[in-house]
């Protein structure tokens, strides 16, 4: 077959034309620090990737549930410590008012300190976490759980539900307790049940009425258990989500690995190879100056 010297020059430059996407596509990974530039470079490396993009993604927002649960559970344990130093204080307060020797003046004034730490028990039932959702509410996160309607008529407001959030693919940890279930349906030595603040309201009315008679401490002591049960519990979910937050952590660790041997780019390879292709490249060019010059017309 008769090989043109146009032919011949065409082959030349489509070898220049080739050495330099070459050498550009090399020059890319390099800035780039990436093996793959496009999925037709590995496809099945780029279906890896992306499953493996997607689970970082997916653990991404199980870390950021964890955030938010964390810090509403934290908010939740404060606020039932802080309830349990109130009760603590109406239950010294208590055993203070049963002294025989105090009478209706001192007696008031025992009750006037009750129903400051009543409000401020009350407070604490209402309080919210930190994206401004009330804690004991249930799932009506925006309604005040409890409220005071006089007279130590105090209603919830809130529902029986337990909210819950995702931290991981197969686990929810409960991010939420009902304030009913805390401090309310509490059993009384009277009999029946009854919410902490009536019973915190009747005693203070009692020592007014200087008669702090009944079954307060006990009724006290029901409500400190209600309040630090829930605590514990609370404190156990924390743990529990501390943990899974390191297991997440260690799973993206390895998953960032996997998908760096993957994507990321051998930067020694990447930089002998251009240099190879630059070589190439070079001598290309070379060899088509040297051919140009091939022609009959040159030597006649």
């Amino acid at each position: 077959m008769r090989i043109s010297t146009q032919m011949i020059q065409r082959l030349a430059v489509g070898g220049i034309l080739d050495q330099q996407s070459n050498l550009s596509k090399t020059q890319q990974q390099l800035a780039s620090g990436k093996r793959i530039l496009s999925p037709s470079d590995d496809p099945s490396g780029t279906t890896q990737a992306l499953a493996l993009k997607q689970q970082l993604a997916q653990n991404g927002q199980y870390s950021s549930n964890i955030d938010r649960l964390k810090s509403r559970l934290e908010a939740e344990e404060s606020v039932l410590e802080g309830v349990g130093n109130a009760l603590q204080r109406v239950r010294e307060l208590a055993v203070q008012g049963f002294n025989s020797t105090y009478d209706q003046q001192s007696r008031t004034s025992i009750a006037t300190e009750v129903r400051l730490l009543l409000d401020e028990v009350l407070s604490l039932a209402n309080s919210k976490d930190g994206s401004g959702e009330f804690l004991f509410s249930g799932y009506q996160s925006q309604t005040q759980p409890f409220v005071d309607g006089g007279l130590g008529n105090y209603s919830y407001q809130g529902d029986q539900a337990q909210r819950r959030m995702q931290i991981s693919p197969t686990r929810e940890v409960q991010s939420s307790d009902s304030g009913s279930e805390i401090f309310e349906n509490l059993d009384v030595v009277a009999g029946g049940k009854q919410n902490i603040f009536k019973t915190i309201y009747d005693y203070a009315t009692a020592l007014e009425a200087n008669n702090p008679g009944g079954n307060i401490l006990a009724d006290l002591d029901t409500a400190l258990d209600s309040a630090f049960t829930t605590r514990a519990k609370v404190g156990a979910r924390i743990n529990a989500v501390n943990a899974q937050e390191q297991i997440n952590q260690q799973y993206e660790t390895q998953t960032k690995a996997v998908l760096s041997d993957i994507e990321d780019l051998d930067f020694a390879e990447a930089i002998g190879r251009m240099n190879i292709e630059l070589a190439g490249l070079q001598a290309a060019q070379q060899s088509f100056q040297r051919i140009q010059n091939l022609s009959l017309f040159n030597v006649l």
